[in-house]
């Protein structure tokens, strides 16, 4: 620290305004203040005016202030010669006068670093001033901070002391009370678990009239749900005979229908070959007839050979889409009672479906009734054994 001290003294600058404020340590430099120079704000009188000797003129620039200009002549454009100055000799300077000098100059710096050692002196001292002071405060307060803190301890002894103590009271006050109120619970676990045996004992015995009373139920539902099923599969049977005479009347009336659509079919193909016979033979009467008659007549006859292939055309086509008709409708009726006896068996397979699920479920309640009634069978077999296991310990 010292070093440092010393440092900054030798190496600080040697102004009048960095002494003051260098000396001290942590602070820094201050630049010297510059003096603001501020413009006038008069206006400057344009050239090519002439103005009276000694006029004033004034104008307003700021609130409660004034400004004036004062005109003593006009401008001259010849500026003065500056006089002639002469130069000053050297004068020429000793060896002694120069030795004098350096002598003077080492004197100053002596004088100034004793100055200055003697200012780094005066500012060590205060520093151990100081710092002697800090450790003396900080020693009362060490002292102070211990004895508060020793005061508070105590006190926080005592507290902790006068709470255990309040804290055992209170403590042995709730055992006494925990042990009347087990005593009180006992006695009126005692009354419960009487009332409760006496309660079980006759819960027994309508347990087991109920029981009684449920199986004569359930073997009079099992004789009932017995005859349900006898009078489905009754049904089912019958429904199937039915179905399947059903069938075949349907299969018979359809063949039936075929052979008569056939039959039709096959007239009104005879019939459309005897026109077509008939059609041919007065074709050749006609061009025998015509054969002998003028060569005019070829035209008419060609047009109503036309007429007629068109007929013939006309007939053909309406005779096969009457037979594709026929087929169209052979194949619906098929599919439809294919269709309905399709559904018929699902109905069928249905029902059996919901017969078997209400077999199964009377099944599964069979067996949770015989369980049920094992639990209460095994239930009651285990009270009884503890009751006389309490009889022959109370005995």
């Amino acid at each position: 620290m010292i070093i440092g001290l010393v440092r900054d003294s030798f190496l600080r600058c040697f102004c009048q305004t960095c002494s003051v404020n260098s000396a001290l340590p942590g602070r820094y430099h201050k630049k010297p203040l510059k003096k603001i120079q501020k413009k006038p704000k008069c206006k400057q009188p344009k050239k090519g005016r002439k103005y009276v000797a000694t006029e004033i003129r004034c104008e307003e620039k700021s609130r409660g202030g004034m400004c004036y200009e004062v005109i003593l002549a006009e401008p001259s454009a010849d500026k003065p010669t500056p006089p002639a100055t002469s130069s000053p000799r050297p004068k020429s300077m000793t060896a002694e006068e120069i030795e004098q000098k350096l002598l003077q100059a080492e004197e100053r710096r002596k004088s100034m670093e004793a100055s200055r050692l003697a200012s780094v002196g005066e500012r060590m001292t205060r520093l151990e001033e100081a710092s002697r002071k800090r450790e003396e405060n900080t020693a009362a307060f060490i002292a102070a901070t211990q004895a508060a803190l020793e005061d508070k301890l105590d006190t926080t002894t005592n507290n902790r002391e006068a709470y255990l103590n309040g804290l055992r009271a209170k403590l042995s006050d709730h055992l006494n009370n925990v042990d009347g109120v087990r005593k009180q619970l006992e006695a009126q676990t005692n009354d419960l678990r009487q009332t409760i045996e006496d309660k079980l004992r006759s819960a027994e015995e309508n347990r087991t009239e109920n029981l009684g009373k449920m199986l004569e139920k359930l073997k009079e539902h099992e004789d009932y749900a017995q005859k349900v099923r006898l009078g489905h599969e009754e049904a089912i049977r019958q429904l199937e005979e039915r179905i399947q005479a059903k069938i075949a009347v349907a299969t018979n009336k359809r063949e039936s229908e075929i052979l008569k659509k056939l039959e039709t079919l096959r007239e009104h193909s005879n019939k459309i070959t005897e026109a077509q016979e008939l059609i041919n033979r007065r074709q050749e009467e006609a061009k025998q007839q015509r054969a002998q008659e003028v060569a005019a007549k070829e035209e008419r006859i060609k047009k109503i050979q036309d007429e007629k292939e068109a007929k013939r055309q006309e007939m053909t086509k309406e005779i096969t889409e009457k037979l594709e008709l026929v087929q169209e409708n052979k194949n619906k009726e098929e599919e439809e009672v294919k269709k309905k006896a399709m559904e018929k068996l699902q109905k069928l397979e249905i029902a059996d479906r919901n017969r078997l699920e209400l077999a199964e479920k009377a099944r599964k309640a069979l067996e949770e009734h015989d369980r049920r009634a094992e639990m209460v069978r095994a239930n009651k077999e285990r009270i009884m054994a503890a009751e006389k296991q309490d009889a022959a310990s109370s005995g």
